[in-house]
């Protein structure tokens, strides 16, 4: 079975016995960024369901150093074991709460801008 969840960000990824927890951190979005050229790149990037790709987002997002080739090889090969389709569509979520990482919506947004201008 395969399944994701996102709690204030983080996304579980899994398939069958294995799983990776991403957390959007700042030094994610900037690999990310730094590789892709942007979080909405990388969404683009994943559609083509490239094993190389989907696990360096993968990486990014666990802390794994990403310059370190052969941790990022380790990542491929279970990505690849699990399945690059079905891990890919699981990693979406996460690039999405790189874009939203505090994970509020436009609402809770402008209710806040509202409240410290003191316009309740």
């Amino acid at each position: 079975m395969s399944d994701s969840k996102t709690s204030h960000g983080t996304v579980i990824v899994t398939s069958g016995d294995i799983s990776f927890t991403l957390k959007p951190t700042l030094r994610a979005f900037r690999e990310i960024e730094r590789r892709f050229g942007g979080v909405i790149a990388a969404m683009q990037a994943i559609g083509v369901a490239n094993v190389s790709n989907v696990s360096f987002i993968i990486a990014a997002g666990t802390g794994v150093d990403t310059g370190k080739r052969k941790d990022v090889e380790a990542v491929e090969e279970q990505v690849f074991a699990a399945g690059v389709n079905t891990v890919t569509n699981q990693v979406l979520p996460f690039l999405n709460a790189l874009l939203n990482p505090a994970g509020k919506t436009d609402a809770e947004i402008e209710q806040e801008k509202a409240e410290a201008s003191g316009n309740e």
